[in-house]
């Protein structure tokens, strides 16, 4: 590859990080994951299921001043 242009420090970087052996995972990885995105659906449900009565309440208010 030689185009004349000077040699690029960050693709240097970059090549040499590539070329390290890569760090080991944690075998329990997979799992944890999946239980953090768990977590993260049921926290999603609760704060629609709070809105849900939040808005309930407002528009029943609404009705209720409004009658």
């Amino acid at each position: 590859m030689s185009s004349g242009l000077p040699p690029n420090r960050r693709e240097d970087e970059v090549r040499r990080l590539l070329d390290t052996p890569h760090p080991l995972l944690p075998a329990d990885l997979a799992a944890r994951a999946v239980r953090g995105g768990r977590r993260l659906l049921l926290h999603r449900r609760v704060v629609r299921y709070a809105l849900c009565l939040l808005l309930l309440a407002a528009a029943t208010t609404a009705l209720v001043l409004a009658a």
